[in-house]
């Protein structure tokens, strides 16, 4: 292990504010989240407590961590190459959050698009993701030491590096399926536009994040600079589902205030053929207008009524807002 404390205690100290600063963020999202969305689905509402109770997990695993290698063992320099048990225990809680977080939006892409192929493989990266971690949490027991940390590089690689893959899977998939979702209707491109800016998002900074530890791992396994980006990660994960829930209410309103301007033009451009038709008498334009909005809130509004469908945004994915006009003319 590096003799310097600069590269492995003070790259983990780094780490560690950075992630209480995130920490904070994550707390006020769910804070903002359970006050805006109370009728969300029992299940959307544990997998959000689940992840903050992990997120809170893993900041007292990391905290614990360095203050007993840099308080309590102070001045024991050959205590710092031992493996202590929260420093282990801290890969697992992020491996949790990984993997849930990437089957919730492996979920919302199989609602979006109805591929099977891409929802397993995707589903099978996080898999390998949090696994992997396990694995590198029992060989971390067994080793005891971190100066025989490169011989998990093949571990830590491979497991980061389906993180990281999978990440991108998601954005790029998320991208392309909406993509294929633009109408040429200047208000439904422009909500289509806003969620693929938000799919990239989501995946960008992880998948920056876990590529960051994997190429550190590699080229620096005994120091703790890729330990810090791999904390943040963590992070990044809760808060990119929490803000990826609480967007919808934005969007729902984007959607209203879109449909108000569209209604607008509507009647302006109808007053004004009627006042053409007076004259010409030749044509009759009928225009039909048809919302359809996918979303992966509880099956139990599946029996609302049609009023309530009919007045329904997506508030609760907003992973797909499909708008087709069909505009008939009628010789008369």
């Amino acid at each position: 292990m590096a003799t310097s404390l600069g590269p492995t205690y003070g790259a983990a100290l780094v780490g560690i504010v950075i992630e209480g600063t995130l920490f904070g963020v994550t707390l006020l999202q769910t804070y903002e989240y359970y006050k805006s969305y109370p009728s969300d689905s029992i299940r959307l509402k544990s997998l959000v407590a689940v992840l903050t109770v992990l997120d809170t997990l893993h900041l007292i695993l990391c905290a614990r961590t360095l203050y007993w290698y840099l308080i309590s063992s102070f001045g024991q320099f050959d205590v710092l190459d031992q493996i202590t048990w929260s420093m282990a225990l801290q890969t697992d809680c992020n491996g949790l959050i990984g993997v849930a977080v990437q089957l919730f939006f492996a979920r919302r892409l199989w609602m979006m698009s109805r591929n099977w192929i891409l929802t397993i493989l995707i589903s099978i990266l996080g898999t390998i993701h949090f696994a992997l971690g396990v694995v590198f949490t029992v060989q971390s027991f067994i080793l005891g030491r971190f100066s025989a940390f490169a011989s998990l590089t093949w571990v830590t690689c491979t497991g980061l590096g389906s993180a990281a893959a999978g990440d991108i899977l998601i954005a790029l998939s998320m991208v392309y399926y909406l993509q294929k979702k633009r109408t040429g209707i200047q208000s439904t491109d422009s909500i289509v536009t806003t969620l693929m800016l938000y799919s990239i998002n989501t995946g960008l900074l992880t998948s920056i994040l876990a590529t960051a530890s994997v190429i550190l791992f590699a080229i620096m396994p005994t120091n703790f600079i890729w330990l810090a980006f791999f904390w943040i990660m963590g992070k990044c994960y809760v808060n990119s589902l929490l803000a990826s829930l609480n967007s919808r209410e934005s969007l729902r309103n984007k959607v209203h205030s879109s449909s108000a301007v569209e209604m607008s033009r509507f009647r302006k451009d109808s007053s004004m053929l009627g006042k053409k038709q007076t004259h010409s008498g030749a044509l009759a334009v009928a225009i039909e207008t048809t919302t359809e909005y996918r979303t992966d809130f509880d099956s139990s509004h599946k029996s609302a009524s049609p009023e309530y469908k009919r007045q329904w945004s997506p508030t609760s994915s907003a992973i797909e807002v499909i708008e087709k006009d069909r505009l008939g003319v009628v010789a008369l």
